[in-house]
């Protein structure tokens, strides 16, 4: 429900930016404006989004992942979001941004499908995981890199 109000309320500005059409671009420029950065700005959202649902996630699955287990999972997924400039920025210069845009949309759509069909099974039983067992040692349950504070 919430979801297609959101779709509606979009829906609504968009037609109205484009019924009002404040600099009387002709019809071609109009279409040809929205069919370049709709897509460009969805995409971008759903960029933005991946970096945060893990929350939403660690809210869904309550109990089965400790705020330890988040920030392990946050302070790796910041970590990689920062040295990944490092590699994309040469990268995107290179085989172009159009390109770029593309695989890191699909990238980021399948990243956020797989974290959401994996929360779906796991809070409906279908599977059972344990998270983060790189970080656990083998031989007990605490994890090799102890927490100093309690959050």
């Amino acid at each position: 429900m919430s979801l297609s109000i959101v779709f509606i309320c979009l829906a609504l500005v968009v037609g109205i930016y484009f019924y009002n059409n404040p600099l009387r671009h002709g019809p071609w420029f109009l279409s040809r404006r929205f069919i370049n950065w709709f897509p460009l700005g969805m995409t971008y959202a759903f960029l933005y989004m991946g970096r945060y649902n893990l929350t939403v996630a660690k809210n869904a699955l309550g109990s089965l992942m400790s705020n330890q287990d988040f920030g392990l999972i946050f302070a790796a997924g910041t970590i990689t979001y920062a040295f990944s400039f490092l590699i994309n920025g040469p990268l995107v210069d290179k085989i172009g941004g159009k390109k770029g845009i593309l695989i890191a949309a699909l990238g980021a759509a399948a990243a956020n499908v797989a974290l959401g069909v994996i929360t779906w099974l796991v809070l409906t039983n279908r599977i059972q995981v344990r998270l983060l067992p790189i970080f656990r040692s083998p031989t007990r349950s605490t994890p090799l890199l102890p927490a100093t504070r309690n959050w």
